[in-house]
């Protein structure tokens, strides 16, 4: 027992002495009154208050950014704090003495911080243009060494777009503790943007090499400017930069043939999302359903009321909001349909006419009533955070977030779809109802049910299509119009009733869509889609893909 009261007593002893070390060692960083502090923080500002506007300052900076790179992190901060105040025109310039901080409700010394006798406004240092893109560099250089990876990069990024301003030495030191991968390939390639107005020939094919190694147009604009300023017997610069150029261009090319792509696969995905649920409800059941664009509304302005209930009563959780709203804006769209069905449906069966009229009659009313309820105007969506953004792949292919949220929800509800109607019981009963009605009620099968089920369920997959809308398109009462014939395209071209059919119909539209448009327009890449179906449906009456349907 003795022996474990004595280890607890050292213990306890050894703790109160490291933080006595800890304590002395602060005080000492923290002491602004030694005279070694003093006389360092004083030289790295001597020239801020200079005559000469240009290279007084310019050297002074150099200075200050110096010395906070290369003390402690309390000078670090101290010289951030000089900075900031100097871009704040919070710098006083007495005519002898140190400068002085009124960046706070109290004048206070530059160099020790402490508060000072008040000074004339008319002494404050106004930085110029220069100057003023000199301190965002410096402050940059400051954040190269931070401990937090978001300042270091978004200070990297200000260095590289400055790179004409920035100290080499104070990024070589920041290149040399740099453990992030993306934050030192921007520093390496700002040192290789200086490095193209070296006097070295080396160094600049080495810097033509760097650049032509992260292509982009502003790359492509720098080897251009090498050679246009190259003399015409630097042929080792001139080829050098010539391929570097080649090199660049090749890589965007790839990029703008993978951005095309990339839009026509996620147009695909839009396209696939409002066309599942009609493929089924018309597809299937044989039913001209115009209201099938209205169900893509419903699904979008449910998706509005869950995030606004979640904003108001969850903001813990608003970031999920799209989540939640999938499920609702399911089972609500879902329950709206069965009761159409049940209501108006269900005595038009194999009467496609008055089918027609009565699901424009639907449209009209629900554009209407939701007007009433919400108002005519777009509605405006909160993005949750991981959709806000995207990511460069390479030079020129930009994806973003929410496209690639709706090509995964895509393919993941026309998953799940094809699943339920090819290997579930229910599917059974819908395909069983829908290709051999007759038969099927004559083994016990309720048809009616089936249909109100079946009929749901294209309208649910169709409230999907309108969650995912709410984050990529305008959301207003009349939003369906402008998807329901897009619908019937992608339905009619696949074959009625195939699903696999919609899904590739869904693809090779939405990619040829997105190869015609930005050459001829928008208009231009409907008329050439609608020859094209035209076309496919004189030889395939029954669309790529045919199935049976009700007999």
């Amino acid at each position: 027992m003795k022996r474990w009261i004595t280890a607890v007593r050292f213990a306890c002893h050894l703790t109160l002495l490291m933080l006595c070390l800890h304590w002395s060692v602060a005080v000492r960083a923290q002491n602004i009154s030694a005279p070694e502090v003093q006389q360092q923080r004083l030289a790295s500002i001597t020239g801020l208050c200079a005559d000469d506007p240009g290279a007084g300052p310019s050297q002074a900076l150099a200075r200050l950014v110096g010395h906070g790179v290369a003390g402690n992190p309390l000078e670090r901060a101290w010289a951030q704090r000089v900075i900031a105040a100097i871009r704040n025109a919070a710098l006083l310039c007495p005519p002898s003495g140190t400068p002085v901080l009124a960046d706070t409700a109290q004048q206070i010394d530059a160099v020790t911080l402490l508060a000072v006798s008040t000074l004339p406004a008319e002494l404050v240092y106004v930085p110029n243009m220069i100057v003023r893109r000199k301190l965002a560099v410096a402050a940059a250089e400051l954040n190269l060494f931070s401990s937090i990876l978001a300042e270091r990069e978004q200070a990297a990024s200000q260095v590289d777009k400055f790179y004409a301003l920035m100290d080499s030495d104070i990024i070589n030191a920041a290149l040399a503790r740099e453990k992030d991968s993306q934050v030192h390939a921007t520093l390496t390639l700002a040192m290789a943007k200086r490095g193209l107005e070296s006097a070295s020939i080396d160094e600049r094919r080495r810097a033509i090499d760097i650049v032509a190694s992260v292509p982009s147009l502003a790359s492509r604009t720098l080897l251009a400017n090498v050679l246009a300023t190259a003399a015409p017997t630097d042929t080792y610069l001139i080829g050098a930069a010539s391929a570097g150029i080649r090199t660049i261009d090749q890589w965007l090319m790839l990029g703008k043939i993978c951005s095309v792509l990339f839009s026509g696969l996620s147009y695909a995905g839009i396209l696939l999302l409002t066309a599942l649920g009609l493929s089924i409800v018309f597809g299937l059941m044989g039913v001209i359903n115009l209201a099938h664009g209205e169900f893509i509304m419903v699904g979008a302005y449910a998706t509005y009321v869950v995030e606004q209930l979640m904003q108001a009563y969850l903001p813990a959780f608003f970031g999920a909001y799209i989540f939640v709203a999938i499920p609702c804006a399911f089972i609500f769209c879902a329950l709206f349909g069965m009761l159409l069905e049940f209501c108006v449906i269900r005595f038009l069966y194999r009467r496609p006419l008055e089918t027609l009229l009565a699901t424009w009659a639907v449209s009209i009313a629900t554009i209407k009533l939701v007007q009433l309820v919400f108002g005519s105007q777009n509605l405006e969506f909160i993005s949750p955070g991981f959709l806000n953004g995207g990511t460069q792949v390479f030079a020129g292919f930009f994806v973003t977030y929410n496209r690639i949220f709706a090509i995964l929800l895509a393919l993941a509800i026309f998953g799940a779809t094809l699943l339920l109607i090819r290997h579930t019981r229910f599917g059974l009963l819908i395909r069983a109802t829908t290709q051999r009605r007759d038969t099927a009620r004559s083994l016990g099968v309720a048809a009616e049910k089936i249909d109100r089920l079946a009929f749901g369920l294209g309208a649910g997959l169709a409230g999907l299509a309108g969650v995912v809308l709410t984050q990529i398109a305008s959301v207003n009462p009349s939003m369906g119009t402008s998807f329901v014939i897009d619908a019937f395209m992608v339905v009619v071209l696949g074959g009625a009733g195939s699903l696999v059919g919609t899904a590739i119909s869904s693809l090779a539209l939405g990619e040829i869509n997105q190869i015609i448009e930005p050459l001829y327009g928008a208009v231009a890449a409907k008329v050439a889609i609608l020859l094209l179906i035209v076309i496919i449906i004189q030889r395939r009456p029954q669309g790529l893909f045919a199935s049976k349907t009700r007999v």
